[in-house]
This record gives C-alpha cells, structure tokens and sequence, in this order.
C-alpha cells in the first residue's frame, strides 16, 4: 500500500470507530509463524544468544541511534520518570514502524522487550534484527501462548527489565491523537506488580516531505510517571484504574502538544 492509502484507510477506520483495525497489514509471504517451536530469548540454545547478542551489538544498537538521532530527531521528555525503576510496563501509542526504537532509545541502560502482533515476526534481514532486538511475538498457538506468557514472565519476574505493550493494538501511521486503549499492557503489570509508564509521541514539522508529498515529522516522545498498583484495591479496579490513568494522561499530553481538545 501505498502511504496516501494508508492514510485513506485510517481514514475510513476512525469514521467506523475500529480503532484497533490493522489498515497496513504485512504479505502472509514474508511472514513465519509463531508456533510452540519459535525461540524466545529466554529459551534460545547458546549459539542462538551469542549471535543475536552481536547482531545487537553491531546492528541494532548503532540503528537504534541513527533513527533517533538523524531520522526522527527523537526529543525525549520526562526521562527521570524511568529513574529507578525495576521491571515495567511501558505503553506507548503505535504510529510508525520503527517508533518502539524511539522508547528503547528513551529508555537505554534497561533492557525493553517489545510485544508484537504474529505477523512482525519476519523472513529476511528486518524480521532477524527485529528478534535481536528483543522482539517477543505473539502467538496464535496454544503451547505457543504458554511459551509467549513464560517469555513474559522472564522478562518483568526474572530479569526485571522493561515491556513494552502497546495498548491501541495496532499500528496508525503518523496518527496523532491517542486511540481507545486495550487492557491487555495493565492485566500484564497488575499480574507482576510491576508498574505501567505511560509514553506518548507528538510530532514535529521537518520541513519537508517524502515522495508522496506528505510531510515528513520529528517526533518527541513523552514520558509520564508510573502508576503503581494500590494494595487496597482488588486487581480489577487497579487495571482499570492504571488504564485510565495511562490514557488520560496521554491525552493531556496531546491536547496541551497541539492545542485541540481530543474529539474521540
């Protein structure tokens, strides 16, 4: 597709309220199915580690940099947010391919683990960067379920770094307000005690614009203070309390960015 209908199918989403609709889906061709065979980081035999520790190393990390440094321009506000910190749901709205390199940026000197849709898990050059990077897809399998939650587990239990969810459950090209969020990120951190740190991405003019003439942007991302479970509430009232709270917060963000009240 090309992006002008992208963008016409975001279009045509928002109109019907299907916030959460994949308007940009991958070709069934490139991708591999996540069974109960795929390797999460917490299962990949020892040759499998070192290979992917290099390919991190050598390609991720520097690409990680470029993106944020030369392409997006990546502004990061509220980092001290993160000071501290030891295991948490990070939620962030999803509106380009490459902007989860914007919070592994943000949040470097931990290690974030990104949930992803099946169909990211990719053939060629992209999709192996995408696993050493910490890409952990979900699955549409029952023993690869199990497995997709033990690598869940590993990650926020066991190695206390960051998860990235993102709660809007697809991903909107260069959409600017904040979508109806799922509740899946705040089930997960209410089920480690882990707290959720919202993350938002406002943009800004370049100047200039890509092939289709559609302005390219600069993008600021914002980080909120965690939310914490509160002991005295039971574990529904504290995911939706988490849940609101992230959204709401987001929308603050987004209404003082670009001046407008959000009208979804």
């Amino acid at each position: 597709m090309t992006r002008k209908e992208v963008l016409s199918a975001i279009e045509e989403a928002e109109r019907e309220g299907a916030f959460d609709r994949h308007v940009d889906p991958i070709p069934e061709e490139i991708v591999i199915p996540v069974t109960e065979s795929y390797h999460y980081p917490n299962n990949r035999t020892l040759l499998e580690r070192i290979k992917f520790r290099l390919q991190k190393i050598f390609v991720v990390w520097p690409f990680i940099y470029y993106q944020n440094r030369f392409v997006m321009k990546t502004r990061v506000i509220g980092r001290e947010n993160l000071k501290g910190l030891h295991g948490a749901v990070l939620t962030c709205n999803h509106v380009a391919k490459f902007d989860c390199l914007c919070v592994k940026y943000a949040a470097r000197g931990h290690r974030t683990f990104t949930v992803a849709a099946p169909f990211n898990n990719m053939r060629g050059f992209l999709g192996e960067m995408m696993r050493a990077g910490d890409m952990l897809p979900m699955s549409k399998t029952l023993r690869g379920n199990y497995k997709f939650n033990r690598a869940v587990e590993y990650a926020l239990k066991e190695k206390d770094d960051f998860l990235l969810v993102y709660p809007e459950a697809s991903m909107w090209w260069h959409y600017k307000k904040p979508r109806p969020y799922k509740s899946g990120a705040f089930h997960i951190a209410e089920k480690y005690h882990k707290p959720v740190v919202p993350m938002f991405i406002t943009y800004r003019d370049s100047g200039k614009t890509d092939q289709e003439g559609i302005p390219e942007y600069y993008f600021t991302l914002h980080i909120m203070p965690p939310i914490f479970s509160d002991p005295k509430k039971s574990r529904t009232e504290n995911i939706e309390a988490m849940q609101t709270y992230a959204h709401e917060s987001c929308k603050a963000v987004y209404e003082k960015a670009y001046g407008v009240p959000l009208d979804i």
